[in-house]
């Protein structure tokens, strides 16, 4: 018996229109499930992550970065900046953080890298300089920014940025400089956006990042 050809043109009509949409089922499921997750407001306070109403823009500021470069609010612009006041020589929460930082950092795409800056601006530049820093970050991240500075200009700095630091003067050479444990996020427009509240936990900066820059 001899098939309609009608019927083999239907055929092969439904097969091919079963295949288009299957094609397109599996690319939309592959989008989503690669698409950063959106995080409301209070989900993003379970990450630690605290945005500001109305981002603002910085002060002018001159600092010197590892290279022994200039470092400026123009070195902020068009990309997403983490900000992380500590020292080389913190004994605790300073390495934990940067390694924190180091593994976040390394589990992002090539583009979010490209996208983000991680800075350690010093609290301690006596001990803290050009070369030590960059000694110090090469353990986490070669990649990582160092900042350096006067007393004047790097307590400038933290204070408007909202983070608290102590120097410490005296004659032992092991002295520690007490500071805040909050990462600081400036936006691509150069602004402090918000802050990330320790404990830090790789996994959580990394969703709670990824959403902020997917609704900025």
């Amino acid at each position: 018996m001899t098939e309609d050809p009608k019927v083999k043109r239907n055929i092969r009509l439904i097969v091919a229109a079963v295949a288009i949409f299957a094609t397109f089922a599996i690319a939309s499921v592959g989008k989503k499930l690669s698409s950063p997750r959106i995080l409301n407001a209070y989900e993003l306070r379970d990450y630690g992550a605290i945005m500001l109403e109305e981002p603002t823009d910085l002060v002018e500021f001159r600092l010197t970065d590892q290279q022994g470069s200039t470092f400026g609010p123009e070195q902020l612009l068009g990309h997403w900046t983490l900000i992380f006041f500590g020292f080389s020589h913190c004994a605790d929460i300073c390495p934990t953080t940067m390694a924190v930082l180091g593994k976040t950092y390394k589990a992002l795409k090539p583009e979010e890298q490209a996208d983000l800056d991680v800075i350690l601006v010093t609290v301690d530049p006596d001990r803290d300089t050009p070369e030590q820093l960059q000694k110090y970050l090469a353990r986490f991240d070669p990649g990582f920014i160092g900042l350096t500075g006067e007393h004047s200009a790097l307590m400038g700095f933290a204070s408007q940025l909202h983070s608290v630091y102590e120097p410490e003067f005296g004659d032992d050479e092991n002295y520690q400089v007490s500071h805040s444990g909050n990462l600081i996020l400036i936006n691509p427009k150069g602004e402090l956006h918000g802050y990330f509240r320790p404990p830090f936990a790789h996994g959580g900066l990394r969703v709670a990042w990824r959403s902020i820059r997917e609704t900025f």
